[in-house]
């Protein structure tokens, strides 16, 4: 009876049956099942930081793309009008139109849907690494100097640097500054403005490619000096 006992334990081939794994098996496996568990874990890490960094890319391209259409429409309409100019040897009658080799200050009419629309001074330049657009409302007078106080657009960040040339419709040459240096008294009232304006923004993450951009005088409302009509919100010139 035990022979026949001990006979059925074993199995076939002679060797004894298991009844479960050894301490060795359970340990290869754990072993396994955790380098599986640590390459899901890179893999599902891996697929979020790809996730994150196509959506600040999105972002980035929304950005420039709300930022260049922003000097693409205040740009576009940048006003003609005329004011008596001092300064010797140079045209009786100038726009506000001063253009630095890394600033802008001009007159120009923000888009209706911005803020109440109209004309405002304007003013581009890189403020504390962030090129950012000023405006305040026209008053009437040829210039503008208190930025301080004016409103603020932060159209991209960080930036370390705004380089500005400015083309003369006359010869088609680049000015580091506007009105550019001999300029002649007796120039066309068409020739005062530039044609366009190029930016290149130094040091924008993403980086911002060379933008050039067309120079539009908004519709003058008469003749001479130019007209605004009354009121912020009257016609484009």
């Amino acid at each position: 009876m035990n022979r026949a006992g001990a006979a059925a334990r074993r199995a076939p081939g002679g060797k004894r049956g298991r009844l479960g794994f050894t301490l060795v098996e359970m340990l290869i496996a754990l072993v396994l099942l955790s380098l599986l568990m640590l390459a899901l874990t890179d893999a599902v890490r891996s697929m979020g930081q790809t996730e994150d960094r196509v959506d600040a890319h999105i972002a980035a391209s929304d950005d420039y793309g709300l930022a260049t259409h922003w000097l693409r429409d205040t740009l576009g309409l940048v006003s003609p009008r005329r004011y008596v100019n001092k300064q010797a040897g140079m045209p009786a009658q100038m726009p506000f139109f001063m253009g630095a080799n890394d600033q802008l200050a001009w007159i120009g009419v923000l888009p209706a849907r911005f803020d109440a629309g109209g004309r405002y001074y304007l003013r581009l330049a890189v403020e504390s690494n962030a090129l950012v657009l000023r405006y305040a409302p026209w008053t009437g007078a040829p210039t503008f100097s208190d930025w301080g106080a004016a409103h603020n657009l932060t159209l991209a960040a960080p930036v370390s640097g705004l380089t500005l040339r400015y083309q003369d419709p006359a010869t088609g040459n680049w000015s580091p500054v506007w009105p550019p240096p001999g300029l002649p008294p007796q120039t066309p009232p068409n020739l005062l403005l530039p044609s366009a304006v190029r930016l290149d923004v130094d040091g924008a993450d993403p980086p911002w490619p060379l933008l050039v951009v067309a120079v539009h005088p908004a519709q003058t409302c008469g003749g001479g000096l130019g007209q605004f009509g009354g009121g912020n919100g009257g016609g484009q010139c």
